[in-house]
């Protein structure tokens, strides 16, 4: 067996011995019966076509990552976050006041926190995607409304990357509208479409005015008291995604090889051959092919390898020896199998539904006739 080697001088083509024959065509008159010994010397070369394989795009997703019912879009699952911010850490003027109540004091801070897109996905196109923002004021007063004071506001922001990336939705909750007392929630939606990047970030912006100095407008001040913030993405759908694909294995299913019917004595004749595989690759990526051909009655399986370039479309040729040919033609229930792995310097390529690598193989034979 060798990989991807020219096909030796021995094999002659058709043209140098009269005319190529299709196997399909003349494998009724001659697979059942024996070539006369008195017939002309001469090599004769038979194609015969095998079942195309088929690799579908999801066969390179990672584990987060799907399709949607209708196929059109991939899905991406997100990890939820849960962050939380104190108030000695939002408001410095509060930490030298801890355990008293006191007029509220003025404070505008922020916090964030970040989560990553699936492993392998370095960047996606968004067509619609959102995350659902619940956030508990557990404070001893309401930052938005203090008791004497003026009235704040409460931002919630979805940034690409992180905390100074670009901002893909923003929420102002103003306390003019909204009261955010202690114990209570306010729940928001952030909603997103576009390219984004491996990771965004949930930012929560707290601008807080001074309360009354009157004693009835005074607050407990607590500086271990903290807003917590839950974000939960939901599963968003994206029109093709950037996904690393080095090194990832991808199955090339079973093919049933009909080879039974051929007479031994055609087997006797069988001198070379080889197998060629026609390539349509969609991601241009290069890769290894493993391809097993076995049957109940081979004494050892056939093993190819055949190595594809990184280009769109490519044919590849691999020869069997006469002795690997002579295992398994006219043997029943001979199926072929195999696996694929992308090269380990592939890196990333854009992935889109629909993508498909169609792999169509023939066996070439070459037959001495007389």
């Amino acid at each position: 067996m060798r990989l991807n080697y020219p096909r030796k001088n021995a094999m002659k083509s058709l043209q140098k011995t009269g005319g190529r024959i299709t196997l399909l065509a003349v494998v009724g008159a001659l697979w059942a019966c024996d070539i006369p010994t008195d017939a002309p010397k001469l090599e004769q070369e038979w194609i015969l076509p095998i079942s195309g394989t088929s690799i579908e795009v999801w066969d390179f997703l990672p584990a987060d990552v799907g399709l949607t019912e209708d196929s059109s879009a991939f899905t991406v699952q997100v990890d939820p976050m849960i962050f939380e911010e104190t108030l000695g850490d939002l408001c410095e003027a509060c930490t030298g006041l801890d355990g008293l109540t006191v007029p509220k004091p003025e404070f505008v801070g922020d916090f964030h926190e970040s989560v990553s897109l699936p492993d392998d996905v370095e960047s996606a196109q968004v067509q619609e995607g959102r995350v659902s923002v619940v956030a508990e004021n557990r404070f001893g007063f309401d930052p938005l409304r203090p008791p004497g004071g003026d009235t704040g506001t409460f931002t919630l922001a979805l940034h690409d990357g992180g905390p100074e990336g670009p901002i893909l939705d923003e929420v102002v909750i103003d306390g003019d509208d909204t009261s955010f007392g202690p114990g209570t929630t306010l729940t928001r939606e952030l909603e997103y479409s576009g390219p984004v990047g491996s990771s965004f970030s949930v930012t929560v912006s707290v601008n807080s005015p001074a309360g009354g100095l009157q004693p009835g407008n005074w607050v407990p001040i607590r500086i271990n008291d903290e807003i917590q913030v839950s974000a939960t993405p939901g599963v968003l759908e994206a029109s093709s995604a950037y996904i690393t694909v080095a090194g990832e294995v991808f199955d090339l299913g079973v093919t049933t090889l009909d080879l039974a019917n051929i007479s031994q004595g055609m087997v006797d004749r069988v001198i070379a051959g080889s197998i060629e595989l026609e390539i349509v690759n969609p991601w241009s990526v290069g890769a290894i092919l493993n391809f097993t051909i076995d049957g109940p009655t081979m004494d050892t399986p056939v093993i190819l390898i055949a190595q594809i370039p990184a280009t769109p479309t490519s044919t590849v040729e691999v020869e069997f020896s006469q002795a690997e040919l002579q295992s398994f033609l006219g043997e029943p229930d001979v199926i072929m199998s195999g696996q694929g792995t992308v090269d380990q310097n592939a890196g990333t390529v854009t992935l889109a539904p629909g993508q498909v690598m169609i792999i169509d193989a023939k066996l070439d034979l070459v037959i001495l006739i007389g």
